[in-house]
């Protein structure tokens, strides 16, 4: 039986809505709309932030999209409505909180416990909130975790945005370390699911030549290839900035080097193989937000030098101001320190882009300079660290006196490590006092110079 012509354009009417709903249906669009929407921010340099709105306003989009569609208005704000927004101040200061320290594993201690633990209280200091005790199940919460977050651990601890940790959170483990910065040696090795292969062409203007790997395969023929121009490093893809590696002249010494690491953090977490280079200067390039605080800083790390016997990690020195990179325009950089900001905003924006949704309130990155095996002049950024570093009791103490004194311009934060006794100079926050292995008197801390920039 031939429908007529009217009845025809119904059916087709039907088809096409049918096919709208299994293409998106309402119970698919408010799941995503309550797990929280990524918005693509573009910035002065045309690079994307990815940036998490809230649980209320994406709904509202949502329940508007449905509007347009089936004709029905749900729960949608009246247009005379202003959607609810809380600005940073007041998000952060809102009734009473806690700070709360995360360690990867449990118990923490040494040095590193000791750090997180004094940058967690002068948080809570800045915050105006408490520090540790019982959790009052109506106070909100911010946390200070020593690692880099993925979505699912923040989603368990109820972190939804950057205002409710110093840190990061990343979509996938491997995102927040240093293996996430280089492509891998060919195209079928192996990488975790949901790589982004074009992060590598985007950075590959604001990093040292190198190469990303996840296998001891793949890794072995990543120096292979690098070492034909050169001598090589071999970083953990988690490694402290600080942390040193050997420079490795032929593949004996890569493959005990690769052998001295474990196969699950090899497979987890990567490593990176990049050519080394000599006369190297580490610029320290980062910012942090923490309340209505916001600030960044660039900086030069000290050489390591050995004391006693032992290696010492020196620290570093740096000039911070209030704001965010731009900022740090109106301290008269040099051509060297301004090429450092610029390759690690780049390599920021980069970062975001490619792997949404992340957001984070603490961002750092080393970005290293020196000479190649042909003596020419490389600069390029390390790895991202969007945790709570050897840094963060200088950049908290920072805030503090940005908080203080707002008319203050900038200031310098240093870091130290010493072994031994000595006196202390004025002012000087100590984060670690003890004993180490060896049997020495390890001291940590950092001062603030008001008058110097």
């Amino acid at each position: 039986m031939r429908l007529a012509p009217s009845a025809q354009v119904h059916a087709a009417r039907v088809r096409r809505a049918r096919r709208g709903r299994r293409r998106g249906s309402r119970r698919q669009i408010l799941r995503h709309a309550a797990a929280g929407a990524a918005l693509d921010h573009r910035d002065g340099n045309g690079f994307a932030h990815g940036e998490i709105i809230s649980q209320r306003a994406a709904r509202q989009r949502v329940v508007a999209r449905l509007h347009r569609w089936h004709g029905t208005c749900f729960d949608a704000p009246a247009p005379h409505e202003k959607v609810a927004s809380m600005s940073i101040e007041e998000a952060q200061f809102r009734g009473a909180g806690r700070v709360e320290a995360v360690t990867r594993e449990e118990p923490a201690d040494g040095a590193g416990r000791e750090c997180l633990d004094h940058t967690a209280e002068r948080i809570a200091r800045l915050l105006q909130y408490e520090y540790g005790g019982v959790r009052d199940g109506r106070q909100r919460i911010y946390f200070v975790p020593d690692h880099t977050l993925t979505l699912g651990e923040a989603a368990r601890l109820g972190i939804r945005s950057e205002r409710d940790l110093y840190g990061g959170v990343v979509p996938y483990a491997f995102v927040g370390t240093r293996a996430a910065t280089h492509a891998p040696v060919s195209a079928d090795a192996i990488v975790p699911q949901r790589w982004s292969y074009a992060l590598a062409r985007m950075l590959a203007t604001s990093v040292l030549r190198g190469y990303s790997a996840f296998s001891l395969m793949d890794a072995c023929a990543a120096a292979k290839r690098l070492l034909r121009s050169g001598p090589v490093r071999i970083h953990r893809g988690d490694a402290e900035p600080a942390e040193a590696s050997a420079v490795l002249h032929d593949v004996d010494e890569c493959l005990e080097a690769l052998e001295a690491i474990p196969l699950v953090d090899l497979a987890v977490r990567g490593v990176v193989v990049e050519h080394a280079l000599a006369e190297e200067t580490v610029h320290v390039v980062g910012s942090a937000q923490v309340g209505a605080q916001a600030i960044s800083y660039i900086g030069t790390r000290r050489a390591p030098r050995i004391e006693q016997g032992r290696a010492v990690h020196a620290g570093c020195d740096l000039v911070v101001v209030q704001g965010d990179f731009a900022a740090l325009d109106g301290v008269g950089l040099d051509a060297e320190s301004r090429a450092a900001v610029l390759k690690a905003a780049h390599y920021d924006a980069a970062l975001a882009h490619a792997y949404r949704p992340s957001f984070a309130s603490r961002r750092s990155y080393d970005v290293v300079r020196g000479r190649n095996a042909h003596g020419e002049v490389r600069m390029g950024v390390r790895g991202p660290l969007w945790s709570c570093s050897a840094e963060s009791p200088a950049e908290v103490a920072a805030m503090l006196a940005f908080r203080d004194l707002p008319g203050l311009a900038s200031l310098r934060a240093s870091t130290y490590e010493s072994i031994g006794a000595f006196d202390l100079p004025d002012g000087a926050m100590v984060y670690h006092r003890a004993d180490d292995e060896a049997g020495g008197l390890v001291t940590r801390y950092c001062t603030i110079d008001m008058h110097a920039s």
